[in-house]
């Protein structure tokens, strides 16, 4: 039984960092159309697709109507197959939230595990009666 609780309390944890650490889509069309793509700032964590099939991970240190740019590089938006950004500061709130579900989820398991009827099999019939 304590197996069964380690692995689901590690799904738990591996549920709550997969859905924390995601990074979201930016339209690029929209992008192209202003002078500041939305929801990308200075400093964030972007990943470009490229449509030469390149993909690169860096910090925003320059943004114009024409792209990104940053330690690797200037991407152009006319270049770019798909652009994704991670909030650094987005996360604060919903790392909070994801640790509160956790703990009531393994609260859960363990009142469920706690309560539950003793559960005894036996191969041959008749089984003894405790």
């Amino acid at each position: 039984m304590s197996r069964f609780l380690v692995r689901y309390t590690l799904c738990l944890l591996m549920l709550n960092l997969v859905g924390c650490s995601g990074m979201q889509p930016v339209n690029i069309e929209h992008a192209m159309q202003s002078e500041k793509a939305r929801g990308i700032d200075y400093g964030y964590l972007v990943k470009v697709k490229t449509l030469d099939r390149k993909t690169v991970k860096f910090r925003v240190t320059e943004m114009t109507h024409e792209g990104l740019g940053g330690n690797k590089g200037f991407y152009r938006y006319e270049d770019m197959k798909s652009l994704s950004v991670e909030n650094p500061h987005a996360n604060k709130n919903d790392n909070t939230l994801a640790w509160i579900l956790g703990a009531l989820g393994v609260a859960a398991l363990i009142a469920l595990v706690a309560n539950a009827d003793s559960v005894s099999v036996c191969s041959a019939p008749p089984c003894p009666q405790p």
